[in-house]
């Protein structure tokens, strides 16, 4: 599964559970990003009880309403889900939102692996 437009993609694969996001993403609010995070949500929903990971390495950039996004899935996988899901994720410890995110991203799931 893949959402791709000529600044970023973000493609699904079920096979080894992962979601990996590149180039840039800057969309308008909650609406705009609504596709991804419906394909966020079908992508946990379908690997539980295993594993999920999410590969940001190659996303250089998210704005408020992409790091709204992602909060807003892994709330989902915790708490309104009660998914049983290992979530991964891969950041870039030179892209500074990355690693930042990374730490809210533990705050609100610490159980999530996040890996620099």
């Amino acid at each position: 599964m893949e959402i791709k437009t000529d600044k970023y993609s973000v493609t699904y694969d079920s096979d080894v559970a992962l979601i990996t996001c590149k180039g840039s993403l800057l969309l308008n609010g909650a609406k705009e990003y609504e596709p991804i995070l419906q394909l966020f949500n079908l992508a946990a929903e379908q690997q539980q009880p295993k594993n999920l990971t999410i590969d940001l390495r190659e996303l250089k950039f998210l704005n408020s309403s992409g790091i709204n996004m992602m909060t807003k899935f892994v709330i989902n996988v915790c708490d309104i889900k009660a998914l049983e899901l290992e979530l991964i994720v891969l950041c870039d410890e030179k892209i500074a939102w990355q690693e930042k995110l990374s730490k809210n991203l533990r705050r609100l799931m610490p159980g999530i692996i996040i890996k620099l």
